[in-house]
């Protein structure tokens, strides 16, 4: 029995609607799918690429421990979660409650940071005390990679912390850190290999530090450039590239405290015994309230002689008139020189 031409056009016209109604669900999922698939394929990349930098600082000698590493935020995130994250090289330790990495999937160079709960850093020199600061608050910052996956830019702002030096407590309204790499290493020592820029507000010192200049730093500015390939903080390292010319520019250098202002600028290199030496130019306001700060660790004619001095290359330079002195600032055989003066003795550094 043949069918009915006119019960199988119907049919013909709902199974052709059918795949029609199914190409184009295939073609509206599609993306969707290959974009699933990339993401996860953009994650295990991000998993991959953070366990080959933990074991490459490993087999530095840097110790990188962590309670657990998760990836995830699908679909609109590439977030990197790390627990209790604890990493020490040499006098200098971190320890975090977690630290969060989070970027666009389509725009994964940029990475968004923060840092939930406590964070502690430490510093500890050989014959010194050490100095721990700790910021209960956390922090937050950002990093820019490139393509190539070498660093450009980071930034990293923390604020309510304290540091603990000698068991004093110095408490830190807010630290900002930000450094900055080349995209090659340098072929010269005429060339930065790492710029770093540390400003500290609202430092409030202990009492009878130093009474003339008062309990609040206002602000604290460092800006250096590592000229060539920056060397690793071991002897071996440090040596190497000290005999190779290396240098550290310190493009500026600003202390804020009461009626003491400076600015410094020059540069910092190493003696033969890895010891730090530095030629730089100051301009300070306030030299009155720091001579009499330092003057109980003077011999009564040092004194004498250093407001003599400081009375000779005073200027009336300043935003109001005030005496601006302008003089060179030395470091050599670990002792700190305001032009010809012997201002004070600096401990040995250990690397």
């Amino acid at each position: 029995m043949r069918p009915n031409a006119t019960t199988s056009a119907p049919r013909r016209l709902l199974t052709g609607r059918r795949i029609a109604m199914i190409l184009m669900l295939m073609v509206l999922l599609l993306p969707a799918v290959v974009y699933t698939l990339w993401w996860w394929q953009a994650a295990r990349a991000v998993r991959g690429g953070l366990e080959d930098w933990i074991a490459a600082q490993r087999d530095n000698g840097t110790v990188v421990e962590h309670g657990g590493l998760t990836v995830g935020g699908f679909p609109f995130a590439l977030r990197a979660e790390l627990e209790t994250p604890h990493l020490a090289t040499r006098g200098a330790e971190w320890q975090g409650t977690r630290m969060v990495a989070e970027a666009a999937p389509w725009n994964p160079t940029r990475i968004a940071l923060t840092f939930p709960g406590e964070q502690r850093l430490s510093v500890v020199q050989p014959g010194q005390p050490p100095i721990d600061i700790l910021a209960p608050q956390g922090g937050s910052g950002d990093v820019t990679m490139r393509m190539s996956g070498t660093l450009e830019r980071l930034a990293l702002r923390f604020t309510g912390l304290t540091a603990q030096v000698a068991g004093q407590t110095v408490p830190v309204a807010a630290l900002d850190v930000a450094a900055a790499q080349p995209d090659q290493p340098p072929a010269e020592r005429t060339t930065a290999g790492l710029t770093l820029t540390l400003s500290a507000d609202g430092l409030t010192l202990p009492d009878g530090l130093l009474p003339t200049l008062g309990r609040e730093v206002k602000r604290t500015e460092l800006t250096l450039r590592v000229m060539g390939t920056p060397p690793r903080p071991e002897p071996a390292s440090l040596s190497a590239w000290s005999r190779d010319g290396g240098t550290v520019e310190v493009d500026r250098l600003a202390l804020d405290w009461g009626p003491l202002g400076a600015v410094l600028s020059g540069t910092l290199a190493l003696d033969a015994q890895l010891q730090p030496q530095a030629a730089l130019t100051a301009e300070i306001r306030g030299a009155p309230a720091i001579l009499d700060a330092v003057k109980p660790m003077m011999r009564p004619n040092e004194a004498a002689i250093a407001r003599t001095v400081l009375t000779m290359l005073a200027r009336p330079t300043g935003p109001n008139g005030e005496p601006v002195v302008t003089a060179p600032v030395t470091v050599q055989d670990r002792a700190l020189f305001v032009g010809p003066l012997r201002v004070a003795a600096l401990p040995r550094v250990v690397w």
